[in-house]
């Protein structure tokens, strides 16, 4: 989903850090639409609408509510998700994404920003299409722009976890795969295990664990930012931890295959929120093609405690990369 058009997040980094979430569905009767949120989060229904607030009491405000558009009529739709919140908001600059097809579900983005009497605010909005509803689900998130920083994480992560209620996964030990630019004809690709959840970004795809310990972000990069970028993640990465070590110190694994011009660089740390914390690991691959001008990074993040479960279907990823 577009998490960067809204909160200027590139991409999701601490969702699989989530020690406790609660689970949310709407409408309350016969629910379509499943997601979590924080478990510190306030969430209650007030005129038909499912409200989810954050602990300060309103720097954050998550509001689901069924539209009155047809589920057919997007631009309808589109339409009367910024009438709701120009009825609050000045300055408003809203942009619709492109739709995306995840769980069964069908989404259209819709973010930017405004202004209401509290100062300036993101706003982050999905119009959500089931096949059993007659009118699309809106789901949006307002936050202050004072405090998307520390919030960002947790919006983004309300986001991804959009699912149809019910929705069963794919058989345990069956893959799937993100290809760039497409299947037919991919420059790269990745497998993930079947029942691993996968959500397209702006970027390239998200992927967590059914347990949420491992979290993986595919990000394809314009080849000459790739070093940017690199350098980006890390400082992101960084900042969620009091403690992390790149490489042991040490300079960055780089290899080189001449034949197939193909440069791949891999970098780790382990990281802590300090002496006596749980440790996590942290892996940041990427590959850059001598030919064309995308490259691939792939991140991934984990308690190491997730390598006792994963170790496998970490191994089985990276191995599964693929570069023509």
């Amino acid at each position: 989903m577009k998490t960067s058009l809204l909160f200027g997040i590139t991409v999701l980094l601490c969702t699989s850090f989530a020690e406790a979430d609660q689970s949310l569905q709407f409408p309350k009767e016969d629910p379509l639409i499943s997601f979590t949120a924080p478990a510190d989060w306030k969430a209650e229904i007030k005129g038909g609408s499912l409200f989810v607030v954050s602990p300060d009491g309103g720097d954050v405000i998550l509001e689901v509510m069924t539209m009155e558009a047809g589920l057919d009529d997007d631009a309808e739709a589109l339409k009367e998700a910024k009438g709701i919140v120009a009825e609050d908001f000045e300055k408003l600059e809203l942009t619709p994404g492109d739709p995306v097809e995840a769980h069964g579900l069908v989404i259209l983005p819709l973010g930017g920003d405004g202004e209401d009497k509290s100062g300036p605010a993101h706003i982050n909005m999905a119009v959500i299409k089931h096949p059993d509803a007659k009118h699309p689900i809106l789901f949006s998130i307002i936050v202050s722009k004072e405090n998307a920083a520390k919030y960002g994480d947790a919006c983004g992560a309300m986001f991804n976890s959009i699912n149809a209620s019910g929705a069963e996964t794919a058989p345990a030990g069956e893959t799937q795969t993100y290809a760039y630019p497409d299947k037919d004809k991919p420059d790269f690709s990745v497998d993930f295990p079947a029942d691993w959840k996968m959500n397209k970004t702006d970027e390239g795809t998200y992927v967590e664990s059914p347990d949420k310990l491992i979290a993986m972000n595919v990000l394809i990069v314009d080849k000459a930012d790739v070093s940017d970028a690199e350098e980006t993640l890390k400082k992101k990465v960084g900042e969620r931890f009091k403690e992390i070590t790149w490489n042991q110190g040490n300079e960055p694994e780089v290899n080189k295959d001449e034949a197939l011009g193909l440069t791949a660089t891999f970098q780790n740390a382990q990281a802590s929120d300090g002496e006596g914390t749980e440790k996590y690991g942290v892996n940041l691959v990427s590959y850059v093609r001598k030919s064309g001008d995308k490259s691939l990074i792939l991140l991934c993040q984990n308690p190491l405690k997730a390598l006792d479960k994963h170790a496998e279907a970490m191994e089985a990823v990276i191995k599964s990369i693929k570069v023509r």
